[in-house]
């Protein structure tokens, strides 16, 4: 196992979090209802897991399936990279929008987000390359 493909895939599925996160604020935002972590965070994974497997299909069918995580090994590099590519792209992007360094309690508890949202992302995608390398069979 190489850690090309999980290189590839791990660094969008951090961006994907993140991207997720602000769809599910928004979703808080033109709600109002009381609590945000309510909608939020449902948004969120529901938009994580739908993004990033319409990213790796993308992929794969771009890469004529060369770009399918094989194995185990792969989605468990993908999945734990994809940990330290959050900070990684938080941090910046934080502090070019709004001016100053983020805290590591919002670090933290976007990991608590990504250990569960991730692992059922991952879940999708190889549901998607098993169905995928099916059509590249046929």
């Amino acid at each position: 196992m190489t850690l090309a493909r999980p290189l590839l895939h791990s660094p969008a599925l951090a961006a994907i979090n993140i991207g997720a996160s602000l769809v599910g604020f928004a979703a808080y935002k033109i709600l109002g209802v009381g609590h945000q972590l309510l909608v939020q965070i449902p948004v969120a994974v529901l938009v994580s897991v739908a993004a990033f497997g319409l990213w790796y299909v993308i992929v794969v069918r771009a890469t004529s399936g060369r770009a399918v995580l094989a194995g185990p090994a792969a989605h468990l590099w993908t999945y734990a990279l994809a940990f330290a590519w959050f900070p990684a792209l938080f941090v910046p992007l934080h502090y070019f929008t709004q001016g100053y360094l983020t805290s590591f309690a919002n670090i933290y508890y976007m990991w608590l987000f990504q250990a569960p949202t991730n692992a059922l992302a991952l879940a999708a995608a190889a549901l998607a390359g098993r169905h995928t390398s099916r059509r590249h069979e046929s």
